[in-house]
């Protein structure tokens, strides 16, 4: 008699969870832009070896949240408008395709779009609250739930790797008020534009929500008037693709 394979889920590594922490430090504000991370101080304070800290940094680093400078350690990376540009233009090349695909397949379901509607709802109820860190939450819920249908893994995993970033950065739009419009109406907008069906409006609604936040917050982050503007295909003004 053959035996179905079950499901086997790793768990994550004591690396992996260490980096998840430190992450989650540096998102929600906790490690200051370029402040020194010790790896003898981190190792005490969590209770792990040095070299579980320096690979979990190692780790960080590739997500652009860390920054390893020879002979010196490691810091947390500053915000730049570089990085800004070069995160909201891959955005607004990848979640409208995805939205596009979703579509186009049909393979958005009621209750997804019932799932990004209570998220909405949330969105503006955490608004009215000023609950910071969890309107970040919501906001990169929504873009996830909204994504998922595509079923494009390549496009999933490019958008999983840039989340410690994009929550840095949503953070900073929040802190500089350098958004125009409340996160309950753009993501609304979304919505209604998925739910009536037509995949491009819907495409260009994603297109312009990740534009207009990407051009708005460069815009604060380079203070000598030398950074970016993204325009209408997702690409930039003012730095070289």
């Amino acid at each position: 008699m053959a035996h179905r394979a079950s499901h086997f889920v790793r768990p994550p590594t004591l690396t992996a969870t260490v980096a998840e922490h430190i992450g989650e430090s540096i998102v929600r504000g906790h490690l200051a832009p370029g402040a020194p991370l010790h790896e003898v101080e981190l190792g005490k304070s969590l209770g792990i070896s040095r070299g579980t800290v320096r690979e979990a940094l190692r780790h960080l680093r590739n997500e652009s949240l860390v920054e390893i400078i020879p002979h010196q350690g490691a810091f947390v990376t500053r915000l730049s408008a570089k990085r800004a540009w070069e995160i909201y233009t891959l955005r607004a090349q990848l979640e409208p395709y995805a939205v596009r695909l979703a579509m186009d397949r049909k393979t958005y379901r009621p209750q997804d779009l019932e799932e990004l509607d209570a998220l909405v709802r949330r969105l503006g109820d955490l608004e009215r609250q000023g609950d910071l860190f969890e309107i970040i939450t919501t906001d990169m819920e929504f873009h996830r739930v909204m994504c998922e249908r595509s079923e494009h893994t390549l496009v999933l995993d490019t958008l999983r790797s840039l989340r410690f970033q994009t929550r840095l950065f949503i953070l900073s739009t929040i802190l500089y008020h350098s958004d125009l419009e409340r996160d309950e109406l753009t993501h609304r907008a979304i919505l209604n534009a998925i739910g009536a069906g037509d995949p491009e409006p819907a495409e260009e609604s994603v297109r312009r929500h990740i534009i207009d936040a990407g051009t708005h917050l460069i815009r604060h982050l380079d203070t000598q008037g030398a950074g970016a503007a993204v325009d209408g295909r997702g690409t930039a003004r003012g730095y070289a693709a």
